[in-house]
């Protein structure tokens, strides 16, 4: 009877039991939020991040870069120019390179036969006219004019004047030229392709990022090789002849009617569409499809959350962005030489005919095609 006693003295008591137990529970729910917790009391992470702006998506970034691997250059180079000969040697990274300072035919030859494949840095001194289908495995510097031949292969070229690449060429990288950059019929241009002065790309090529002050296609393209006159009346955006009057809200697909002139800014939860020669003095969003007929001015930018179909001769003075594509047609002007603008969207198709002025991005992929 003593131990039946004593086992009753050590017995579990039930509430307490359950009482541990639900704070053991507890405690391991709450263990997770603890470091949230703390930060929401002491607010030691609230300072915004520190990012480095040469990596925020600088379109020159590669080229900049590749830029002090040139400048290191110049010296050699200058005596190979003067001379008229060639160095080779080795850059710090082990790459191997190739200094020209006149480009002939013995330049692409080895033992009498034409070079299929280079696999050097090449920096020409002088200007340059490469042979027909050959493939660069590494970046070439150009301190002269460069023309490419037809079907050849670049990895990235850095132009510190005019580049000219003839057809059916690829660049796998970047390309920048400090002059004009024009690309002929049906050139594959990934990655960033940029100018500091002017792109032309002729029908047939396929791009995915640009970046110039001035952007042709096809016949838009002014002479190669002559700087945009940037006369008002030739590529001057649209212009406001009054402040804008606010912001209307229509939860319908909306038409307006070809030479209406909209004071303001216009967003619509439907399909929209902007009649030919009309006139938005703001901007303009659609929550669907979105079209813009021919002659139309809107001087804010346009936002589609779906497809976009601008028409002809149409002038567009904001950004243009479209969640799922856009085409644009012949004559059609985006920006202005003096107010830069980027036109955006998965896909892009935009006739010969047409100018940009600023950046072109297609994230999937960009077409020039022929007028319809």
């Amino acid at each position: 009877m003593g131990q039946d006693r004593t086992l009753s003295d050590h017995a579990v008591n039930p509430p307490l039991a359950a009482l541990v137990l639900v704070a053991l529970a507890g405690a391991i729910f709450m263990l997770p939020l603890l470091p949230a917790i703390v930060e929401l009391r002491l607010k030691r992470d609230a300072q915004p991040l520190n990012v480095i702006q040469q990596h925020a998506g600088e379109i020159r970034y590669f080229a900049n870069g590749f830029r002090k691997v040139a400048v290191e250059l110049q010296g050699p180079l200058r005596d190979c120019v003067a001379l008229g000969t060639t160095a080779a040697g080795k850059l710090p990274d082990g790459d191997e390179y190739l200094l020209i300072g006149r480009v002939d035919k013995e330049t692409w030859t080895r033992g009498g036969k034409p070079l299929a494949i280079c696999r050097v840095v090449v920096a020409a001194g002088a200007d340059a006219a490469l042979p027909d289908g050959m493939t660069f495995v590494k970046e070439i510097y150009a301190a002269g004019q460069l023309i490419g031949g037809n079907g050849n292969t670049y990895r990235a070229i850095l132009g510190e004047k005019d580049v000219r690449l003839q057809r059916t060429s690829k660049v796998t990288r970047w390309a920048h030229a400090v002059g004009a950059f024009r690309a002929e019929h049906d050139c594959d241009l990934y990655g960033r392709v940029s100018s500091d002065r002017e792109i032309d790309l002729q029908s047939g090529c396929v791009f995915q990022r640009l970046n110039a002050p001035r952007i042709s296609f096809g016949d838009a393209a002014a002479d190669f090789g002559q700087v945009t006159s940037g006369a008002p009346d030739a590529v001057a955006g649209p212009q406001s002849s009054s402040a804008p009057a606010g912001r209307t809200l229509y939860d319908e697909d909306l038409d307006i009617p070809p030479g209406a002139v909209i004071p303001g800014s216009i967003v619509t939860r439907g399909k929209l569409r902007i009649g030919a020669g009309a006139r938005v003095l703001g901007s303009a969003k659609s929550d669907s499809a979105m079209i813009v007929d021919a002659g139309a001015c809107v001087e804010g930018s346009l936002i589609s959350a779906a497809t976009m179909h601008i028409g002809r001769d149409c002038r567009v003075g904001g950004p243009v962005v479209a969640e799922r594509g856009i085409v644009v047609e012949s004559g059609t002007r985006c920006g202005a030489i003096h107010a830069q603008t980027t036109v955006s969207a998965p896909t892009i198709e935009i006739e010969e005919g047409a100018l940009v002025f600023g950046t072109l991005w297609a994230r999937d992929e960009g077409r020039v095609v022929p007028k319809a």
